[in-house]
């Protein structure tokens, strides 16, 4: 690999962290991350993939809780593609790496993204962390949804309940739209979200987190998306995965599905693995230790 060429006159050895999101998410999640690898004296960027952050959809309809309405009604996300977050991410990388390296962070669905982008300007990055996220790799599996379908996916997490959810309803993905209300009132549909997502958070911890780093709506189409890693440019990046041990979406046997499966994939390039005990949008109530991690990886 080349070496990745920098701005003369503002270029450091220091690296930039740029943290992409996962689904329903947004920049502001990553907050606590980014003060506390300040505190370290590092730089970070998150990112706001196109229609999240500030410049999310929030329909009126979804404010005032009319849930009918809300989920009939259409949206810009649902014409979002990976392409087009694969491209946004791009442009960012490019942009901060004129100051030096850049080592690129995906949460949960980001892996997709930050995969592809691996695949497409290898050069341009020093190295990929995948903080319990997706990396499909075998033909097998190749999308986000298609691991999720795995023997491993399901194994030692509990059921979801199906009565009492934050999620609408599979209709909405075949309008290629994933909803949830997360303003609901139900305390069962709370717990149920508690529990899988964030089993070491208390409900007031829970709600301040979907308050602040989630949106109700997204694109689904990059959870169906095709989105192998190439053994030829991806696999020639530095490349490490953060298992979360109590990780109830991306189970801890999913993760390390795809570790086994990528190390296949680039034998002479394998994932450098840390383990955190942590549950998957948790994580972040653990910003001192993730940013401990990867105060470690520069």
């Amino acid at each position: 690999m080349e070496p990745a060429q920098y701005d003369g006159e503002t270029a450091t050895t220091a690296p930039t962290f740029v943290f992409v999101h996962g689904l329903t998410s947004n920049s502001f999640y990553w907050a606590p991350v980014v003060r506390e690898l300040a505190l370290l004296g590092h730089r970070s960027l998150a990112v706001d993939l196109p229609g999240h952050g500030l410049d999310a959809s929030i329909p009126l309809t979804y404010q005032t809780q009319d849930l009918a309405a809300f989920a009939a009604s259409p949206s810009p996300m649902s014409a979002i593609t990976v392409q087009d977050n694969v491209a946004h991410v791009v442009e960012v990388v490019q942009r901060v790496r004129r100051y030096g390296p850049v080592i690129l962070v995906g949460h949960s669905l980001g892996g997709i993204t930050i995969g592809l982008v691996g695949n497409a300007i290898p050069d341009a990055i020093h190295r990929l962390v995948y903080l319990s996220a997706f990396c499909p790799s075998t033909p097998a599996a190749p999308s986000a949804m298609a691991l999720s379908q795995t023997p491993e996916a399901m194994k030692d997490v509990p059921l979801p309940d199906t009565e009492h959810s934050l999620f609408l309803g599979m209709e909405q993905v075949s309008r290629g739209l994933i909803r949830f209300n997360l303003r609901s009132p139900d305390p069962l549909a709370l717990e149920d979200f508690r529990r899988t997502n964030m089993p070491e958070a208390t409900l007031e911890q829970t709600l301040t987190v979907i308050n602040f780093g989630m949106q109700p709506e997204d694109g689904a189409q990059t959870s169906f998306a095709d989105a192998l890693v190439d053994a030829d440019t991806w696999g020639r990046i530095p490349h490490s995965y953060i298992r979360l041990t109590r990780d109830n979406v991306i189970s801890p046997a999913l993760a390390t599905k795809m570790i086994d499966d990528a190390d296949r994939l680039t034998p002479d390039n394998p994932f450098d693995v840390h383990d955190l005990a942590a549950g998957h949008v948790s994580v972040v109530l653990q910003a001192h230790e993730l940013a401990a991690i990867l105060d470690r990886l520069v």
